[in-house]
């Protein structure tokens, strides 16, 4: 399993950098043949409707949590009734979402007030389509979440890399053609839901999922502490879309669809610099599951902590640096000058995400623990300022404005209370944490500060930006290697020796 593991997690990465690739390459394109006005409005309409994911209520994690405990617990509990209960759930959670949708779609002019009626006819067919998708995948998604609480990392990641790859060799040729927002829709949603019964052939064929409605049988109070577990999930699912989609909605709002293309833009890259962190720390879900019912497994736990945080450290403060000093530069030859202001956009969502980006695999941890009650209450509060301080903030400053609350809630919710909470009521040792974040950031942050002013005196072209960024690289990986222990230095040397002897 541990094979499994490491193979999933440098799929994981391969994946990532595919996704850069084609965010490079396709993006411009995508800009060049949409507009700003259609790219800003599928934008809108795509984070409307994100807003139906916390339907999910939780329950793919918790079906996760509870197939992962009953491999682990010598007393097995009936997988096969877990996954019917979870399916059934789940075809009700697709009824209701679908009935919300339409609701959403029949009050999308209220919603979008900025928008001109040709940009209104255009939502609502987006909107329809994609609440069709969503709530057609609530149901099928349960055969990924066995999936991954089987930890078949192999398949899951192999999936995730073919649809970034797919999606968009689909899409080229339709731009060129001169097709807009809702083919782009269309061939993102039929991919989406092909990829959902490629996973259920895989799961029933390959492994013998089994699935029963007899959940009559399941113990009662195994049901309660599932929909208590979920509920507080679902409470993290709403402070995540708040953050992920609410910008761009106070945008839409009070702005207008260039502004939310803008976001949208920093947005993507945000999310790109976001899925470094979520590739290591997904695939720990079921080993902290099972650690926990070890001998000392709070303890185990706590070290696992600080060495997937110290190796997210490293990656994310490059991503971090890198683009503080070449930022700029790359979002001018990437996207051109009218979307400048998503560098400072992207500057304030990045640098307060750093702390709990690199604490991510913390969540999983409360999460096994089921100590996630505190977060989720923590961040609907965080979640409700966020909005109150954007809206006015936006109206004064746009994009740039509305980044401004979202940094303000992250900085009081993600890093200030929660490292208390993971250092007192979790027993993750946050002090060690921070002793080697500040250690290793403060010299970092110096030499960057001077390396950008260096930098902004130059005139960039796009090769010698990727030779500067590759200077960049090299040096930044000399600071970090004196940094880095004996494990994780004899961690880089079998990774060495894997890659010659490829």
């Amino acid at each position: 399993m541990k094979k499994e593991m490491k193979f999933g997690a440098i799929l994981g990465y391969v994946n990532m950098f595919a996704s850069i690739l084609v965010s490079f390459l396709y993006t411009p394109i995508l800009l060049k043949h949409l507009g700003q006005s259609e790219h800003g409005l599928y934008a809108l309409a795509v984070s409307i409707i994100g807003y139906l994911s916390v339907l999910d209520m939780g329950f793919g994690n918790a079906m996760v949590r509870y197939v992962s405990k009953s491999k682990a617990s010598p007393e097995k509990l009936d997988e096969s009734e877990i996954n019917g209960m979870f399916l059934l759930l789940y075809i009700i959670i697709g009824i209701v979402s679908l009935i919300i949708g339409f609701i959403l779609v029949g009050n999308v002019s209220t919603i979008f007030k900025a928008l001109t009626p040709d940009e209104l006819s255009k939502a609502r067919v987006i909107m329809i389509i994609l609440v069709c998708t969503v709530s057609v995948s609530f149901p099928l998604s349960i055969f990924s979440s066995y999936a991954l609480a089987s930890e078949k990392f192999k398949y899951l990641k192999t999936m995730a890399l073919i649809k970034t790859l797919i999606v968009p060799l689909t899409m080229l040729p339709l731009l060129y053609l001169g097709h807009k927002a809702i083919s782009l829709v269309i061939v993102t949603s039929s991919y989406t839901l092909l990829f959902h019964f490629i996973t259920i052939f895989y799961c029933l064929k390959v492994l013998k999922m089994k699935i029963k409605f007899e959940v009559h049988n399941t113990d009662k109070k195994l049901l309660k502490e599932i929909l208590v577990y979920s509920f507080f999930i679902f409470l993290n699912l709403i402070v995540d879309n708040i953050y992920t989609n609410t910008d761009q909605v106070i945008l839409g709002n009070v702005t207008g669809t260039i502004a939310v293309s803008i976001y949208a833009v920093a947005a993507r890259v945000s999310q790109i610099n976001t899925s470094f962190s979520t590739t290591i720390s997904g695939l720990f879900f079921p080993k902290i599951t099972k650690t926990l019912e070890e001998k000392d497994g709070s303890k185990k736990v706590s070290n696992i902590f600080i060495k997937v945080s110290r190796i997210q450290l490293y990656i994310m403060a490059l991503i971090l640096f890198g683009f503080i000093v070449f930022g700029k530069q790359f979002i001018l030859l990437w996207v051109g000058e009218g979307y400048i202001s998503a560098y400072y956009i992207l500057l304030l969502l990045m640098i307060p995400a750093i702390i709990p980006l690199t604490q991510n695999i913390g969540i999983s941890i409360l999460q096994a623990k089921n100590k996630h009650k505190f977060r989720s209450v923590l961040y609907i509060c965080i979640a409700v300022l966020n909005i109150a301080i954007s809206i006015p903030l936006a109206k004064a400053y746009g994009g740039v404005g509305a980044a401004i609350g979202t940094a303000l809630a992250n900085i009081a919710g993600q890093i200030t209370v929660m490292n208390f909470y993971y250092w007192k009521k979790a027993d993750i040792d946050i002090p060690t944490y921070w002793k080697h974040f500040i250690i290793f950031m403060l010299p970092l942050a110096v030499i960057s500060m001077g390396t950008y002013y260096l930098v902004s005196k130059i005139n960039f072209r796009f090769i010698t930006l990727v030779l500067a960024i590759i200077i960049f690289t090299i040096m930044y990986v000399i600071y970090a290697y004196m940094f880095m222990n004996e494990e994780e230095r004899d961690y880089l040397k079998k990774i060495k020796k894997i890659v010659l002897r490829r």
